[in-house]
């Protein structure tokens, strides 16, 4: 860690983190620790400072003024409530020069400064290098703002066979194509509809996936046989300038063995597939945390075959009808799309879906999903995917809280269904198939 580097904090994450003050205090010891405020907290900023000794100043600025008041932009960085990291990091393909990157815990964050105390420079150095590699025909897993992609050249039919070699996925379920401009369409596509440009220019970049015809370029591995090819543009800055940079077309399933629970951080694609790639560009937690809708544009009419963040309310005003699948492909056949098998997305610790989580409050060895407020105490133990009973922030938590509650040797786990709305729906629908069938 850089001594001269200095991380701003917020009255409001010190509020919210109760364990944020030990980690804080020990930071200090390696680096600047300061106070950034809103100018309508001037008061609650100074108290904050006298009662805590490891602030060493406080300064009034929103985060884009931070980073134009500093003289050392690189060496600067800003946490703030909801486990939220911004730096400077200037990229070609990104909506401002200041990155903000999410973490699931403090220390997390903390982690990554240290990995990352220059971000601005070691950042896009690390994107030219892991492009090349994507270049090369190799393996790199990326962060996307839905779940970490394992991605190769879409178009080297021997670079995307060693995705389904790394994650030992079966070769009937398809790939989705990531693109980082409209230009990429060339060559992976045919007859783009004008719904299809409707759709991309709404919604591109982010967690929308189209089924659209595919051009005979694209080799049949990545579409399972099919004349569909599966396309998104992701919204990670960070996935777009690996992707540009590579000037590939990069096809990216999810960075996980086939059939367990999909990685949201750096280190979950570590601990199921480090040694077998060859590399992975660590941009924190997604924040999103669900795969991508997935629609298809070559149904009579709009189909949804996989529910994402986007749904019905957001498609049909652009649409018209909009179907929902609620076909599931069978083991040995092809697939138009990845995510359609019964049985996905499962920890190994069975996890059930149960009416009412209160009748395991006494039993140790079950760990708890949480999805609001519980009066009753637990004595096994109990991850709250949103205490605020936010859908949003469930689905960003969703894998990592099955993820943590499978690390601990338990018998089962327990969790229920989110009311049927919105992004509930597709946070059920990885439930349901993350459950064990009884």
């Amino acid at each position: 860690m850089h001594n001269q580097n200095t991380i701003f904090v917020t009255p409001k994450l010190l509020a919210q983190q109760s364990n944020a003050l030990a980690s804080l205090t020990k930071l200090a010891q390696q680096c600047n620790v300061a106070l950034a405020y809103p100018n309508d907290a001037r008061d609650e900023a100074r108290l904050l400072c006298k009662a805590h000794p490891f602030l060493s100043s406080c300064l009034q600025a929103t985060e884009q003024a931070l980073f134009e008041s500093v003289a050392d932009k690189t060496g600067t960085f800003l946490l703030d409530e909801g486990i939220k990291l911004s730096f400077y990091c200037p990229l070609e393909l990104a909506t401002s020069s200041v990155i903000t990157l999410f973490f699931h815990t403090l220390s997390d964050a903390i982690a990554y400064i240290q990995a990352f105390p220059r971000p601005g420079e070691q950042l896009p150095k690390l994107i030219d290098a892991y492009a090349a590699l994507l270049a090369q025909g190799k393996l790199v897993a990326f962060p996307t703002e839905t779940v970490y992609g394992l991605g190769a050249d879409a178009l080297n039919e021997e670079a995307v066979q060693s995705i389904f070699a790394a994650k030992q996925r079966p070769f009937f379920d398809p790939l989705i194509v990531h693109i980082a401009d409209l230009d990429q369409l060339e060559g992976l596509v045919v007859d783009l509809d004008p719904r299809a440009k409707l759709l991309m220019d709404r919604f591109w970049p982010g967690p929308l996936t189209l089924i659209l015809k595919k051009h005979p370029s694209v080799p049949a591995i990545v579409t399972a046989n099919s004349q569909t090819v599966a396309i998104r543009m992701p919204s990670n800055p960070l996935a777009l300038n690996l992707i540009k940079a590579s000037g590939k077309a990069i096809a990216a399933p999810s960075a996980n063995r086939f059939g367990y629970t999909s990685p949201t951080t750096a280190l979950h694609v570590k601990e199921q597939l480090g040694e077998r790639i060859d590399a992975i560009l660590d941009g924190g937690a997604c924040t999103v945390g669900i795969e991508s809708t997935v629609l298809s544009l070559c149904t009579e009419v709009p189909t949804i075959l996989r529910p994402g963040k986007i749904g019905l309310k957001e498609l049909e005003p652009l649409l018209g009808e909009v179907k929902v699948s609620k076909q599931v492909g069978p083991t040995d056949t092809n697939l138009e799309s990845p995510g359609l098998l019964e049985s996905h997305y499962a920890p190994t610790t069975p996890l059930y879906l149960v009416d009412d989580v209160a009748l395991y409050k006494d039993q140790s060895d079950v760990g708890v999903l949480l999805f609001e407020k519980q009066r009753v105490p637990f004595k096994g133990p109990v991850v709250y995917v949103s205490e605020k009973e936010d859908a949003e922030e469930a689905a960003s938590r969703l894998y990592w809280a099955i993820r943590h509650l499978d690390s601990m040797n338990l018998r089962c786990m327990v969790g229920s269904l989110l009311p049927e709305e919105g992004i509930g729906v597709a946070i059920n629908n990885r439930l349901r198939k993350a459950s064990a069938k009884h």
